[in-house]
């Protein structure tokens, strides 16, 4: 899979160039990384691309929700929960569960890594691991 149209896809926003350019290193770093261990692929690819822009989006929110606070003031002079805030948190969440999808997290890159391409021939445990 090549690697998505990020210009195009952030178009619309206010900061889409400088976004886009943010999207385009991610996925370089990501497809890299996959890429030298063996686990590129098109399904992770397409999973990257989620991860890419989801991330991308939380880099832009981020800062903002902290500033503005997890409570805002309503329409009334009451105090709300900023949605702004629940939003970013929930980035946070889906970003966290990619990451380990594509064993891209230090605890998950032991445990789901796929194994190495075939060794072939023989091993030393060979004779143990038979059945008699």
């Amino acid at each position: 899979m090549r690697q998505p149209r990020y210009s195009d896809i952030f178009a619309g926003h206010d900061e889409g160039s400088a976004m886009a350019e943010q999207a385009r290193v991610l996925w370089a770093e990501y497809k890299a990384d996959l890429d030298g261990r063996g686990l590129w692929n098109t399904a992770r690819a397409k999973t990257v691309d989620r991860l890419v822009r989801m991330t991308v989006e939380y880099l832009h929110y981020h800062p903002i929700a902290v500033a503005q606070g997890p409570v805002t003031k309503g329409p009334n002079g009451g105090e709300v929960a900023s949605m702004l805030w629940a939003q970013v948190r929930n980035m946070a969440d889906q970003i966290a569960k990619l990451e380990k999808a594509l064993t891209l997290t230090p605890e998950s890159v032991g445990t789901k890594a796929e194994a190495p391409k075939g060794r072939g021939g023989k091993t030393a445990a060979d004779e143990f691991l038979t059945a008699h």
